[in-house]
């Protein structure tokens, strides 16, 4: 093992503190990141005046008047439709824009705090990371885009017995069961691919915003990177991987706390108005930028490790920079 895994997680925690202005990029880069969330079922009760169906006939009257109401304001306004798209398509431009300069803007951030930068200025750092994008977004096709095309045809391929079984049902049970079969094999084999795609990625993405590669150059020096030091990324990853998802639940209590016992009422039918469902909704409005500014600062931790880790594993242990504990 080329570096101390410790040093770097103790290291990218002392960055992350010391240099707040990189909290901004990281929430920048966080808008590319969803937040898991767990899926809750239970078994009905015996259902107690609304039998199976959870809504009241008021409740029920209400959602029929209102999709009436909005069906003829769809078809008075159709343009709508094309707005929507629109919006859809800007909102999408910019969630890859603010993803990878943040991520360019964290990078660059923590190579100046390793220089013995005292502080750091978002003006410059979000300057710099511009020089990045096209770069990035052109590494990131090049590596992703033969996967999903790879995954989405193998899936296809998976389908084809269930399409030309006949009508019986024998054929198609038979046919049914081999399917299912088939996608099992094709998920098994995509997690461990996207996993290593995903490690490969990150080096990639550090070989052109530390080493100031190209594209293709940065291909190279990503995949030497990564076969020189997979075991060490593998745990990096696993060990970012399970502190996230226990650090992103425990961020979701507030919410999760509120809707399921919610939803476990109104299935047991003993919510009779939307007042519950408004009250929730607020809440996770009025709740959501703190969610975002908390995965910001942790995505920003993240990535200070992922750039100390590739900086550590780049740099020969003779000429490794030596911090004072005063700098950190």
């Amino acid at each position: 093992m080329k570096f101390d895994l410790l040093e770097v997680f103790i290291r990218a925690g002392k960055i992350t503190w010391k240099y707040k202005i990189l909290w901004i990029f990281g929430i920048l880069a966080s808008c590319g990141r969803g937040s898991g969330s767990n899926s809750n079922s239970g078994s009905r009760s015996n259902g107690s005046g609304t039998g199976e169906n959870p809504f009241t006939p008021e409740m029920l009257r209400q959602i029929e008047v209102f999709l009436a109401r909005m069906e003829s304001w769809f078809q008075q306004n159709t343009w709508i439709v094309f707005a929507l798209f629109a919006v859809f398509f800007i909102a999408l431009i910019l969630q890859i824009f603010f993803t990878l300069v943040g991520t360019a803007g964290l990078a660059r951030g923590v190579v100046k705090a390793e220089n013995g930068a005292e502080s750091l200025q978002f003006g410059e750092l979000f300057g710099e990371s511009l020089d990045y994008f096209w770069r990035l977004f052109g590494a990131a096709i090049v590596i992703w885009l033969p996967y999903f095309i790879l995954f989405f045809a193998a899936m296809f391929i998976g389908l084809l017995p269930l399409i030309n079984s006949g009508t019986s049902m024998p054929d198609m049970t038979a046919a049914g069961g081999l399917v299912v079969l088939i996608l099992i094999a094709v998920c098994c084999c995509a997690i461990p691919v996207s996993i290593a795609l995903s490690l490969y990625h990150v080096q990639v993405k550090r070989s052109i915003i530390v080493d100031n590669l190209g594209v293709f150059g940065a291909l190279g020096r990503g995949w030497q990177v990564f076969l020189q030091n997979i075991i060490p990324l593998l745990i990096i990853g696993i060990v970012l991987g399970i502190a996230g998802f226990i650090i992103n639940l425990i961020l979701l209590l507030p919410i999760l706390l509120l809707v399921i016992p919610l939803m476990q009422t109104f299935i047991d039918g003993n919510i009779t108005s939307w007042q519950p469902f408004i009250a929730v909704g607020i809440f996770v409005l009025c709740y959501s930028p703190v969610l975002w500014v908390l995965n910001g600062i942790l995505t920003t931790y993240t990535e200070s490790v992922w750039t100390l880790a590739y900086l550590r594993s780049t740099t020969p242990k003779e000429v490794a920079p030596v911090f004072l504990e005063a700098n950190a």
